[in-house]
């Protein structure tokens, strides 16, 4: 029954014994490496963090860098991630990295295919007491909710001004708003956190 996801699982273990074989072991980066600045991004892998200079893992192991890496559905920042990196990793700067053909500005066109795939997907009571939930008008209601734009441009603005306007962050954090360009690797500074 759930052939696919067992050959995914497969390949999954597969490749860790590999990387297991190939790594030093004693160069894996397993302590903490203090850093006061995070990058808040999309989970899409075409964002390529080198494009800010972020390496990924080294030969030896170690990233090379102590940012911190947050990845979720077009570059939201969400509450967990806020507070404990603000208020135990010790983040002070954030760089909200949207990007060019982000899956939420699809997202945001093809709300009518979301609902139409939840209706497929899951039992019909489940879906009425989402939509009930969320409240009408539906469509417009779960745009919000799933936090979905036209614009990665106007959407790091906006998401830079929510962060700034949390009550519950510290009061001069620092946040820029960074789009990436997937067609030719270049970064616009949209939002300079210093000139607040």
């Amino acid at each position: 029954m759930y052939t696919h996801k067992q050959q995914w699982l497969e390949t999954i273990q597969a490749a860790n014994r590999e990387f297991k074989d190939r790594i030093e072991k004693t160069k894996l980066p397993v302590s903490r490496t203090p850093g006061s600045k995070a990058v808040i991004t999309c989970m899409d892998p075409r964002v390529n963090l080198e494009a800010i200079g972020i390496p990924g893992f080294l030969h030896n192991g170690e990233t090379g860098s102590s940012v911190r890496i947050i990845r979720t559905v077009g570059g939201m920042a969400e509450e967990r991630s806020l507070i404990i990196g603000c208020f135990l990793a010790g983040i002070t700067e954030i760089a909200v990295l949207m990007h060019t053909d982000c899956g939420c500005c699809l997202a945001y066109d093809k709300t009518d295919v979301i609902v139409e795939n939840m209706g497929k997907k899951i039992d019909s009571s489940n879906l009425l007491h989402y939509q009930t939930l969320l409240g009408e008008p539906f469509y417009e209601r779960l745009q919000k909710r799933l936090m979905v734009f036209q614009d990665p441009y106007q959407a790091v603005i906006d998401e830079v001004n929510r962060i700034r306007n949390l009550k519950y962050l510290p009061r001069d954090l620092v946040v820029h708003g960074l789009v990436y360009d997937l067609t030719c690797g270049s970064v616009r500074v949209v939002v300079n956190g210093y000139e607040r």
